[in-house]
């Protein structure tokens, strides 16, 4: 009899626990796993610039290079520039090229560095892309 008492208290025993692991086990599938995330915080620095002779005369086909990115001036004088980079504060020397000698008029090549501080990113998804942040520029080239 005393073993027969003790095996149903074991029964009953072992049965509690099998619904406590399956309540415990229930409740961990139940909750919200934050997916990982791997990469780094990235922005996009937008440049958007003019290029004027001395007269305020727009300047085309004038090379834009920057270490990430090149371009040419248009018609009206305007180019533009795209980094994605650590959304810290940035500068960026840009090299401007006069290429066609004397079909737009003759200019000095010029070097400018344009410098992105206390930056107000915007259109970022809320994860490690923080948004873009842009700056315009006028750039003077000078004759040769």
């Amino acid at each position: 009899m005393k073993q027969r008492l003790t095996r149903n208290l074991i029964k009953k025993y072992n049965n509690l626990l099998y619904v406590l692991i399956g309540l415990l086990g229930f409740s961990v599938a139940c909750t919200k796993v934050q997916p990982a995330e791997y990469g780094t915080p990235s922005a996009d620095f937008i440049v958007n610039g003019v290029v004027e002779n001395q007269a305020s005369q727009p300047i085309p086909n004038i090379k834009v290079v920057a270490r990430w990115d090149s371009t040419y001036t248009a018609v009206d004088g305007k180019f533009s520039l795209k980094n994605k980079v650590s959304p810290t504060d940035q500068s960026f020397l840009v090299k401007l090229s006069d290429i066609d000698g004397v079909a737009n008029g003759n200019y000095q090549n010029k070097d400018t560095t344009i410098a992105f501080t206390n930056n107000t990113f915007t259109n970022g998804d809320g994860h490690w892309y923080k948004g873009k942040v842009e700056k315009s520029v006028i750039v003077k080239l000078t004759s040769k």
